[in-house]
């Protein structure tokens, strides 16, 4: 099975947590995330290239950048991360809020934990395993 594939596969639900409040939306934690990273195409790099501050000086957001390689091919990503209540929180812990955000829709652009986004829209897992199956 190739690195897409295995990147796109839907993470089961006993993983799959619910965030409260009058927005809800499902996530996995992020070390889970990183896990399944890992055990898809191993190493990687994961850096943030600039914290975006309010005007108040406040730590708001990041913008990041993840490299990996996947079946062969050098893949850069680059996203925006954000705090939801930046004002709760210290520099450091927004930082590390925004960075985390950031690396979950850095991988989304891989495939991994897109489900989570696209509830009932979600095909890509269908659609690559076709592509892997002979009769496909």
């Amino acid at each position: 099975m190739s690195q897409l594939y295995e990147l796109s596969r839907k993470f089961p639900p006993a993983l799959i947590k619910q965030k409260p409040g009058a927005f809800k939306a499902s996530y996995v934690e992020h070390g889970v995330v990183v896990q399944r990273l890992l055990e898809c195409v191993g190493p990687f790099t994961f850096r943030v290239d600039e914290l975006i501050r309010d005007a108040d000086g406040t730590v708001c957001g990041c913008l990041a950048s993840l490299e990996v390689v996947i079946d062969g091919t050098p893949v850069v990503i680059r996203e925006v991360g954000d705090v939801e209540h930046p004002q709760n929180g210290n520099a450091g812990g927004n930082a590390k809020a925004a960075a985390s955000d950031a690396m979950k829709k850095c991988d989304a652009r891989l495939g991994l934990g897109l489900h989570l986004w696209t509830g009932e829209l979600y095909f890509l897992d269908k659609s690559l395993e076709k592509r892997e199956t002979p009769d496909g």
